[in-house]
């Protein structure tokens, strides 16, 4: 395997940190945390595991692989900073969902594999939550559920059926209507939706700045400000940064939307963008007008280009979705004033209450999807010794987190440092390979078709 940078997508994005090493935050949530950037590479170093990518996906494995094996040399490469991409910018919520929906992965799985599929989500939420608690970390952790919302009959008779399904395959969730979905939340624009008890919200930024205390508390060789311009398959595997490099055993690429820009799966993971949009802080008045004040439930629309949102600590609404935006080349774009103007339209819509209400911050970042919407955890290269976890789909708060327990007994068992007595485990997207599309401009102009035509569908169906 050979990798090498490609700037050009990441000419749509200003540069995290100035030249006076000042950090430049995008979201909202970058805003409630103090960054003082760590140390680039600048020299050659040797270690046992070489992590690219410092998000949820790489600082949870650093940390499960200095958690259990504490001899491991380990040594992150970030970009920008840690919690800059995805990790610092998505709606912060932690979910079980993996594929389109439920009823989906049945299709696509069959009922026992895609009930292995959800209680593995299930115990990824779980973990998730439990790590939080266990390293104090202190990033707004709050047990809200979550609730599926129909918007229209014809969202409505799948928001039935979703329910229906989860009940009959064991899983903890309830139909709402009338009353019974007034008390989550008020809006008239919502007929009917899909509860679930077990799901989380959180400051995502907050959340990797944690991690990323606790890597270093373990021990972990961060460097951030380090992009990774070449890698090099081998025994050792040699990463080539700006003013250093890294001869290691094992590498894992935790890259997720990213991964184009260094020609890593680009054909088979998507760089799709989602944006935001947040208002100012909510009076209780506020939010008793629109059945918000009593539960905190988190939300999401039933569509095929979905709305997400949520309240903040501080109680601002966080609106995204919408759009799910695909540029020529695979772009990066932060702002895209278009995306921005429907969603608030959409949130005016939704909460017609709260016309007075202004948006304070508007923000923009990449996912990594897969065309069926699974993602995709395994190893390749030249020795089998070149980890990846992506393709996460919109969906990898809880998943992204849990990447360590899924890869560090691979890792461990290949440096000979695992348990004897531990078995090791391949979920159903192991080495697994997504669908591949052509490159551009067929890419391009197929994938805008494909979004058109799930776009009309919403239309359609009034959703």
């Amino acid at each position: 395997m050979h990798l090498a940078l490609n700037s050009t997508p990441f000419k749509g994005t200003p540069e995290a940190v100035t030249e006076t090493g000042t950090y430049c935050p995008v979201s909202f949530w970058q805003e409630t945390i103090s960054v003082t950037p760590r140390p680039s590479l600048q020299t050659d170093i040797n270690c046992d595991v070489a992590i690219v990518g410092g998000g949820f996906t790489g600082l949870a494995v650093a940390c499960e692989l200095k958690k259990s094996a504490p001899m491991l040399r380990v040594a992150l490469l970030e970009r920008s900073v840690a919690g800059h991409g995805a990790s610092g910018r998505n709606g912060g919520f932690a979910m079980p969902l993996i594929g389109w929906d439920l009823t989906d992965a049945v299709r696509q799985l069959g009922e026992q594999k895609a009930a292995e599929a959800y209680r593995l989500m299930y115990e990824a939420v779980n973990h998730f939550k439990k790590t939080i608690r266990r390293h104090n970390i202190a990033c707004d952790l709050e047990e809200t559920g979550y609730l599926l919302l129909a918007t229209c009959p014809a969202r409505l008779k799948r928001v039935k059926h979703e329910a229906d399904l989860g009940k009959r395959l064991g899983f903890d969730i309830e139909y709402l209507e009338g009353a019974a979905l007034r008390a989550h939340i008020g809006s008239k624009a919502f007929i009917g939706g899909a509860y679930d008890p077990h799901p989380a919200i959180v400051n995502p930024a907050k959340l990797a700045r944690g991690l990323l205390d606790v890597a270093v508390n373990l021990g972990v060789q961060v460097f951030e400000q380090t992009p990774l311009v070449e890698l090099n398959d081998g025994d050792p595997i040699t990463l080539r940064t700006p003013a250093g490099s890294i001869k290691s055993k094992q590498v894992v690429l935790a890259l997720n939307g990213y991964g184009g820009a260094l020609g890593f799966m680009e054909s088979r993971i998507q760089p799709v963008h989602t944006y935001i949009v947040l208002t100012e802080p909510l009076t209780e008045k506020d939010l008793d007008a629109i059945g918000w004040a009593e539960k905190r439930t988190s939300l999401e629309t039933a569509r095929n280009f979905i709305h997400y949102f949520r309240l903040t600590a501080d109680n601002r609404i966080l609106f995204g979705g919408e759009d799910a935006s695909l540029f020529y080349k695979g772009a990066y774009y932060d702002v895209h004033s278009p995306s921005f103007a429907r969603l608030e339209a959409r949130f005016r819509a939704y909460f017609p209450e709260l016309n007075h209400v202004k948006i304070t911050h508007r923000w923009g970042g990449v996912l990594g999807v897969t065309l069926d919407m699974f993602p995709t955890f395994g190893v390749g290269g030249e020795k089998h010794t070149i980890y990846h976890a992506c393709g996460y789909s919109g969906h990898g708060v809880a998943l992204s987190n849990y990447a360590g327990v899924i890869l560090a007994p691979h890792i461990l068992n290949r440096a000979g440092l695992a348990d004897p007595g531990a078995g090791v485990d391949k979920p159903f997207f192991w080495n697994r390979r997504p669908m591949a599309v052509p490159g551009e401009p067929i890419r391009y102009l197929g994938l805008q078709a494909y979004r058109m035509a799930l776009h009309t569908q919403d239309w359609w169906e009034g959703a």
